[in-house]
């Protein structure tokens, strides 16, 4: 499946980001590969979850993924204290009306 610059331009804008026509060039082939591999698994898969580690492990070596490890996260007065944090949430801009 090929990916039009124009269709990078529409998702680096829905995602507001900006890139240069030298970086757009650069993705076009890299989007086409991540879109390709997921096709693949879609067609080997079909339904059946179990095999998608099968599918996945012809392309990516296990070994080099990390361990997934839970840690203590940080206080929320640390995390808050660069923002005007109202009662230790984050106030965002209304996105959904």
């Amino acid at each position: 499946m090929s990916v039009s610059k124009q269709e990078i331009k529409t998702l680096a804008r829905l995602s507001r980001l900006e890139f240069s026509d030298d970086e757009i060039e650069k993705f076009a082939p890299e989007f086409e590969e991540i879109i390709e591999f997921a096709n693949r698994i879609n067609e080997q898969v079909e339904g059946d979850t179990d095999s998608i580690r099968e599918v996945v492990s012809r392309t990516v070596r296990w070994e080099d993924l990390r361990e997934d490890e839970v840690k203590e996260s940080l206080p929320n007065e640390k995390i808050t204290s660069n923002v005007q944090a109202e009662n230790g949430y984050f106030p965002v801009r209304r996105v959904v009306k």
